[in-house]
């Protein structure tokens, strides 16, 4: 089934609207006008869409639709939007249905042939892994890892060879033992943990797992860990010394050669040398 977001009909659409993670000034011209416009709006958590909409003098009825409550209200959201009135969803915080309610009324209005729209907006994984230092060409947004420990650990265990940068959500109660779960699985690697993004307390910890679970404080907040990719399986793929000689051909010394491979890949100077000695 083709749909044309702009098609006009007589049927509603359903705009999934992003909405601030922290500060309020976070959201897009597009989503406000939206708020304004859309006959009514369903949200995970009615006092933070409250407390968004009065902070814009936008008045506007508001119903509860969380995770917990999706199929009770389906009926009811896909009969306003075949009466044609539009419908604004908005989550807790951030982009609906990033590890957020949403999926199921979504499906729902697909089926019946409504119009699904959903705007560009805040989202806590793209800051995180830009502020990281950590490799953002090519990653893996997992969300949450299940609760029970023993499914945590099958499931980071399939994410353990992944050549891509890793990149997970976290409850401030659960996050000291995710991190030790993913030393005990994924070895000693680089990451990053980064809190209250866009908020005032905002907060980067760089450094190897293990010294950030050894110097870890108590800490409040929302959380996401931007884990470095499998170094091993990296170096495996890539024959630096190949590219070594390549830039050798353009004109490079070895030295600056080996100089520019070791910085552009991360890969110790030495290592590199023993590898591009002549066999």
């Amino acid at each position: 089934m083709k749909q044309l977001s702009y098609d006009v009909n007589k049927k509603g659409k359903l705009y999934l609207i992003p909405t601030p993670i922290g500060n309020l000034e976070d959201i897009t011209i597009r989503a406000l006008n939206t708020l304004k416009n859309v006959d009514i709006i369903f949200a995970e958590d009615t006092r933070e869409a409250y407390n968004l909409l009065k902070y814009y003098d936008i008045n506007k009825k508001i119903e509860s639709c969380h995770k917990y409550s999706e199929m009770k209200h389906k009926d009811k959201i896909i009969k306003i939007l075949n009466d044609g009135k539009n419908i604004g969803y908005v989550s807790d915080r951030g982009t609906p249905l990033i590890s957020d309610p949403g999926n199921y009324i979504v499906n729902e209005a697909i089926k019946h042939n409504i119009n699904v729209v959903a705007l560009p907006g805040a989202t806590a994984l793209i800051p995180a892994l830009n502020m990281s230092g950590l490799d953002n060409s090519k990653f893996i947004f997992y969300g949450f890892l299940n609760n029970k420990k023993s499914v945590a650990e099958k499931e980071l265990k399939k994410l353990k060879n992944a050549n891509y940068t890793l990149i997970f959500y976290e409850s401030p109660y659960r996050v000291k033992n995710t991190l030790e779960l993913i030393y005990k699985i994924f070895g000693n690697r680089k990451l990053a943990l980064v809190r209250e993004i866009s908020k005032l307390h905002e907060e980067i910890i760089r450094g190897y797992v293990l010294e950030i679970i050894n110097n870890l404080e108590v800490l409040k907040g929302e959380f996401v860990i931007v884990v470095e990719k499998n170094q091993e399986i990296e170096e495996q793929a890539i024959n630096y010394k190949k590219i070594v000689n390549e830039l050798c051909k353009k004109g490079y010394t070895k030295k600056d050669a080996v100089r520019e491979v070791s910085t552009k890949y991360n890969i110790r100077k030495n290592k590199l040398y023993e590898e591009c000695k002549e066999k």
